[in-house]
């Protein structure tokens, strides 16, 4: 392979890779100690070491004055191509594809065993270009999905690279001019590794960012709202009520005897409870409605443009179906009941106010005898006739 740059641009090219290289690795090495490592690390490690190992190799090929006997850096080029490709695969939870264009890179990788130089460039850019192309359609698909701006960053390398490599291939095929075809590729290369680095950066921080903003507001074990995510999903809907004089109703869920459950099955169990309880209240409401985890076995409902009527009828609908499938554990039924409290205001709310008047008619309706449904509001306490739970 010619020389395609002078060797201190060589080894500027070098070390700007390496340090691009270690700056990832220590991403990296943070990321993966988190709970939550993002999706497709792993690969992307790879990707950038075998970048590193590929510049190395390609840096001592232009400082020999004798070929290598197998073209590395080729090798390396199609390699790093194709886990790249996973990688982004991964990210973006589409894994179809693998097994033809592996097949690709497998005969590709191959080839340098076999092709002289000359032909090896056109086969490693043709590859590489492919492998791009393949990549620039799962990040942009994750991009449009999610809103990363990271995951376009590294779908805008992959389309210079899918435009590059034919233009370097077309230097060489017609213009047979080969030192100018590798210093395409090689420069365009070089810009598109960079742009991948950012953007793999950027996406990973962004969905970092994501990920504590949700702890923030979304309760880990039922996968509902907490306190904090309640106020500000509600935000436009109280606004609203309150603009057209509407009914905004809350309902207070609690567990019954859920402290005998932990203690007698286990906390595992308990959480089991927990979480098919949350399952119900999300899956039994409408998509105006909001469901949030409250406290330990306490959730609130905040139902808009909902009265006091239409509400009960929706927490009597809830209360049964809860009550209609106990929990199984090691062959043992455990039966599992709710009670609800039930309370509406009009035009504006107040919602801490508000939750107190529902946590009130639940009070009522756990004194009353427990699995059943009570509501408060100007009228007298209405109190349903469930059947008491033990």
């Amino acid at each position: 392979m010619e020389q395609i740059l002078p060797e201190n641009w060589a080894l500027m090219y070098f070390g700007l890779i390496f340090s691009i290289t270690c700056a990832q690795m220590l991403v990296v090495y943070v990321l993966s100690d988190s709970s939550n490592p993002p999706a497709g690390l792993g690969l992307y490690t790879v990707y950038f070491m075998a970048a590193l190992l590929g510049w190395i190799a390609a840096t001592l090929q232009q400082a020999s004055e004798t070929p290598m006997a197998v073209d590395l850096p080729a090798f390396a080029t199609i390699f790093n191509s194709y886990i790249l490709f996973l990688a982004a695969g991964q990210r973006a939870g589409i894994h179809r594809g693998r097994l033809p264009l592996g097949l690709i890179c497998l005969a590709a990788c191959l080839s340098v065993f076999f092709l002289p130089s000359a032909r090896m460039f056109i086969v490693q850019n043709a590859a590489a270009a492919l492998f791009f192309a393949a990549t620039a359609w799962l990040c942009n698909a994750r991009a449009w999905r999610l809103g990363n701006i990271g995951d376009a960053i590294i779908a805008s390398a992959a389309l210079m690279m899918v435009i590059g490599m034919p233009l370097a291939i077309y230097r060489f095929t017609v213009a047979e001019d080969l030192p100018l075809a590798q210093s395409i590729a090689f420069g365009i290369h070089s810009c598109a590794y960079a742009l991948v680095a950012i953007g793999f950066l950027a996406s990973v921080l962004i969905e970092y960012q994501q990920h504590l903003s949700h702890l923030a507001t979304e309760d880990p074990l039922t996968g509902l709202l907490n306190r904090r995510g309640l106020g500000d999903a509600l935000f436009i809907s109280l606004a609203h009520a309150q603009r057209k004089g509407l009914s905004t109703t809350a309902v207070m869920v609690d567990i019954d005897h859920f402290k005998e459950i932990n203690d007698s099955f286990g906390h595992q169990s308990g959480d089991q409870v927990l979480q098919n309880v949350a399952r119900t209240l999300d899956r039994m409401s409408r998509n105006s409605d909001v469901v949030a985890r409250v406290g330990g076995e306490e959730f609130l409902m905040i139902l808009p443009d909902t009265d006091t009527a239409s509400a009960r009828v929706l927490a009597e609908r809830v209360r049964l179906e809860v009550g209609g499938h106990p929990l199984l554990v090691d062959g043992q039924r455990i039966p599992v009941t709710i009670s609800l409290g039930v309370a509406s205001a009009v035009g504006e709310v107040d919602l801490d106010r508000l939750s107190q008047e529902a946590d009130r008619a639940l009070y009522l309706a756990k004194r009353g005898g427990r699995n059943r449904v009570a509501s408060v509001d100007s009228r007298p306490v209405h109190l349903s006739t469930g059947v008491a739970g033990a």
